[in-house]
């Protein structure tokens, strides 16, 4: 049995401005919030039912979410979709930014898919360091990679777009290749397969030249013992 939560099914309330139309949807917590969509997409949102907001941790925010509920024999199938896939028409998962960063906002106007392979931003700080702005996959900041700017041509070109990863034990500046991952302080470096690069200063988003050495990696030895019988 399906049981599906009022805020999911409270019709929602459409107030027509022009151009543009707002729609009241609840939360959980029956909170009021109002969304935007263009007048003309009004018939296409509607005819997929009740819009509610339910709490997104990758926007870290509310989201527009629709819930199709489809019936195929004893099988009840529940489905989600967001508002923004619906305006642009693409699948529920494609990276879409919001222009001026309120997700409410779905105008055309203000949605734009992001492009995974875009070229980095960066920002010139002195004469030798660049700041390489590290996005994730909805275009927003999450950090800034440092670099020699003697490095600047080789690291910031479309060949690679470098993004911040969360290691398990602390975060790496990575580009995702059809060959793998690439790590931006080896990239820089070339260590041999004996060597590992170092970050003098144990940031690992600073890869100047004058923080990064090439040292041996520790071999870490087994030691075995036998009980004498």
């Amino acid at each position: 049995m399906l049981i599906i939560d009022n805020y999911k099914i409270t019709k929602n309330r459409y107030e027509i401005d022009g151009d543009t139309t707002l729609i009241t949807i609840l939360t959980k917590k029956n909170k009021e919030l109002v969304a935007k969509i263009d007048t003309n997409n009004l018939e296409k949102v509607q005819e997929m039912g009740t819009w509610f907001g339910e709490w997104n941790k990758d926007f870290n925010s509310y989201l527009a979410q629709n819930l199709t509920i489809t019936k195929n024999g004893k099988k009840i199938k529940s489905t989600k979709r967001n508002l923004q896939s619906l305006i642009l028409g693409t699948n529920n998962d494609a990276p879409i930014k919001h222009i001026n960063g309120d997700v409410l906002d779905n105008r055309r106007c203000n949605l734009e898919i992001v492009d995974k392979n875009a070229k980095n931003d960066y920002e010139e700080l002195d004469e030798n360091t660049i700041a390489v702005i590290l996005r994730d996959r909805y275009a927003r900041v999450q950090a800034k990679a440092l670099i020699s700017k003697s490095d600047l041509d080789r690291v910031v070109n479309d060949d690679y777009t470098w993004t911040y990863f969360k290691g398990s034990k602390q975060p790496k500046v990575i580009a995702h290749t059809p060959q793998g991952k690439v790590y931006l302080d080896t990239y820089l470096m070339n260590p041999s397969e004996t060597m590992r690069t170092h970050h003098i200063n144990l940031n690992p988003l600073d890869n100047r030249r004058s923080n990064l050495e090439n040292k041996e990696k520790e071999v870490k030895e087994e030691v075995s013992s036998t009980e004498d019988k």
